[in-house]
This record gives C-alpha cells, structure tokens and sequence, in this order.
C-alpha cells in the first residue's frame, strides 16, 4: 500500500517526469525491477508508460508484490500490457532503476547488467544527499543515543560525481533532474511515522506504529490508475508548493530523488527529452 500524502506527491512528480523524458521517445517496450526503493508499492513506475501504448515488464521476486502490480494495471485496464516475472533477464527498448543500489551487494554491476538489457534507454533515480531533510536527519542522528545506522542518503551511489562515473561507461547521460521537490523535507522514517514520531521512537527504542491516513491507498483504490494526475491530487497539490520547475539551486534544496536519462546508442535522438530542469 502506498501511505501518505508524501508518497502520493512522490508518484506524481516520477510520472510527470518519465512522461516528459521518454512519452516523445516513442518506446515500444519497458521495464522495471527488480530492486525497487519506493517507500509504497514497488513496480508501478511505468504505468504512465503502458497508458501510452508501452509493453512493460515488472520484475519482482515476490509473489505478492507482483499480485498487487497485476492489480493496480487490471483496474487501469492495462493488464495487455503487462508481464510479470519473478527474475530478472527481460530485454526492453528502456530500463528503469529506482533507489535500488542500497539493496544490492555491487550496485555497478547490477547497473551495468541492467543497462545490457537496455536497447536505446536507462534510467536511474537515486535519493538526492544534499536537501535540507538530508541535512535535518544528519543534525538529529548526531543526537540520538547509539552508533547511527547508515541510510539511504549516505550510499555512494547518490553522489552525483559517483553515480556519472559509474554511468559513463554504460552511455551518454543526455539528462539529469532533480525529482520529487515538495515543500517538506524526506524524513527518511516509516510509512505513517512523522519526523518527531520518528525520532523520539528512536530516543526511546520504542516500536514505531503506523497511523492511518486518508491519503493510505492500497492495490484497488491506487489513484494514478486511470489518471496521472486525479483530482485528489491536484486538489492537495493546489495547497502545496512544490519545487519541480524551480532553479537548480532552489530545486536542488528540497529534492528527494535526482534522475538520470542515459542514452545507450550514439544514434538514438535525444527527441525532446531536455528541460529547464535539466542539471548537467
């Protein structure tokens, strides 16, 4: 299940994305997996891609978390164009890796072996090191009781200097953006947990517990499902200032992910891909 308002924002901003990037490029196939760090459910980044005609691929090695993928594009009406796999091996016109080098041993290898099943396109999502929630939960691991425990943003990985060399050797990065920019900061803590939940659970070894929300939705009432922006969404969003369009500068202070568009053939048109919110 997807939970709170923070990650119905973060699909929202992924999609707008990957539609502005690769919705020109005219892509006959797509997948995904099968690591996947979104905090709600995993395999659900190409939707907007299988609305437009794209035959996706989800790989998951979990039964259960492809079930509720094969929900989500049955209620989309988008079951003909999916396939599940349990492992990886699916070639595609474009590979799609999110938040995924924490949960593997070699992240360049695994990257370097998804780019190989990418015939014209890779793209990579890693948590941004450098916003201001970073800087917060840095601030409040120095006063926790403990040695602090390592979390995504401290992975090599999302450095960007790391990531471009890791990615040179796979193709041209025709593109970066910084992604998922709202006004709050990622707290890096549980579904349903706040930032002072959060931190005093941690001061106090206690169990964390989700709370409800209205904005909690599971496999049948997924809202992107015949919409890339429902009105839910945009009714919060009105209410919300966000920072997607912004400045690098600006866009860069409250980005929780930064994306990378790489170009695996010389001979393929970039075809529109660019932006102002490009960071290259």
């Amino acid at each position: 299940m997807d939970t709170g308002l923070g990650s119905a924002y973060e699909r929202w901003a992924i999609y707008a994305l990957l539609e502005r990037w690769l919705g020109p490029l005219h892509l006959a196939s797509a997948a995904e997996g099968p690591f996947d760090g979104m905090a709600g459910m995993p395999g659900l980044h190409l939707l907007p891609l299988a609305r437009r005609g794209v035959s996706v691929t989800v790989i998951h090695p979990d039964a259960e978390a492809r079930e509720r993928v094969r929900r989500v594009y049955r209620s989309a009406g988008l079951l003909h164009r999916l396939t599940l796999r349990a492992e990886e091996g699916a070639r595609a016109d474009a590979q799609l890796v999110f938040n995924a080098a924490h949960q593997v041993d070699d992240w360049r290898r695994h990257l370097a072996e998804t780019a190989a099943r990418a015939e014209r396109w890779l793209i990579v999502f890693a948590t941004h090191p450098r916003s201001y929630g970073v800087v917060v939960r840095r601030v409040l691991r120095k006063l926790e009781p403990g040695e602090a425990a390592r979390e995504q943003f401290d992975h090599e990985s999302c450095r960007p200097e790391v990531m471009r060399r890791a990615l040179a050797p796979l193709g041209e990065i025709v593109a970066e953006a910084y992604v998922d920019c709202p006004w709050w900061p990622d707290l890096f803590v549980s579904p349903g947990e706040s930032l002072l939940s959060a931190s005093l659970s941690r001061f106090r070894g206690g169990p964390r517990t989700a709370r409800p929300s209205r904005w909690d939705f599971p496999p049948a009432a997924f809202p992107f499902a015949r919409e890339t922006r429902p009105p839910i969404i945009a009714d919060a969003l009105r209410r919300h200032p966000s920072f997607e369009r912004a400045p690098p500068l600006v866009a860069g202070w409250f980005a929780h992910h930064r994306a990378y568009l790489v170009r695996r053939s010389a001979r393929e048109p970039v075809n529109g891909s660019g932006g102002t919110d490009e960071v290259l």
